[in-house]
């Protein structure tokens, strides 16, 4: 049996390992069909590596329209070649719709991971974890250097400044320390957390279909 012959299996294999509640469903399918349609430009039923790359990017920004920042984390581009080079079996630098699909639930098999672990951030883990800093700050009595702060604001502040800050709700100023801490963790702590997703799924991707191109 060829080398060809024998990774094909393989990258099947991984599609069926790597399915997820997302990928599986008929809306995904669905979004392959019509992604793949708009990629082959020249309606011969097959698309290059190119079109494919264009394709991965595509189907995660209409995901993202409804996963939201979970879907945003499309597979790298040596990802997608060593994908490519798997499924393209008779060397023709192209791939037709089962392939492309077969492609599709690989560089998306991470997303249910992200979904799940993004809204247990959003919902349960920021909210805990700002309250618990928040507490922390307090025992520090770091209260005691914003009122010192404040008052050294009233006395020297110019006035149209302090007139701003007067215009803006107190409720305003008195969530600002918790929004600062929840926006820490939407822009430092959820990607790295989903690069790791990736980063695993991604390694498992690499390793069952990187074989061909020995």
């Amino acid at each position: 049996m060829s080398t060809e012959e024998s990774t094909k299996p393989s990258v099947t294999a991984l599609k069926k390992s790597t399915g997820n509640f997302v990928t599986k469903s008929k809306a995904f399918q669905n979004l392959c069909k019509k992604v793949f349609k708009a990629c082959d430009r020249d309606n011969t039923g097959s698309i290059n590596e190119d079109e494919l790359y264009t394709g991965v990017l595509m189907v995660h920004l209409t995901l993202a329209k409804y996963a939201g920042p979970a879907a945003c984390y499309p597979a790298s581009r040596d990802t997608v070649h060593n994908l490519f080079v798997a499924s393209d079996d008779d060397n023709s630098n192209s791939i037709d719709l089962q392939e492309f699909e077969t492609i599709m639930v690989i560089t998306a098999a991470s997303i249910s991971s992200r979904i799940l672990s993004y809204y247990t951030l959003v919902i349960l883990l920021v909210p805990y974890l700002a309250t618990r800093i928040l507490d922390l700050l307090d025992m520090l009595r770091v209260d005691d250097g914003i009122l010192k702060i404040d008052a050294y604001w009233d006395e020297n502040a110019p006035r149209w400044m302090q007139w701003f800050v007067d215009v803006v709700p107190d409720s305003v100023w008195l969530t600002l320390p918790e929004q600062i801490i929840s926006l820490i963790f939407f822009f430092f702590v959820i990607p790295k957390i989903f690069n790791k997703i990736d980063d695993s799924g991604h390694k498992a991707a690499e390793r069952n279909v990187v074989k061909k191109t020995f």
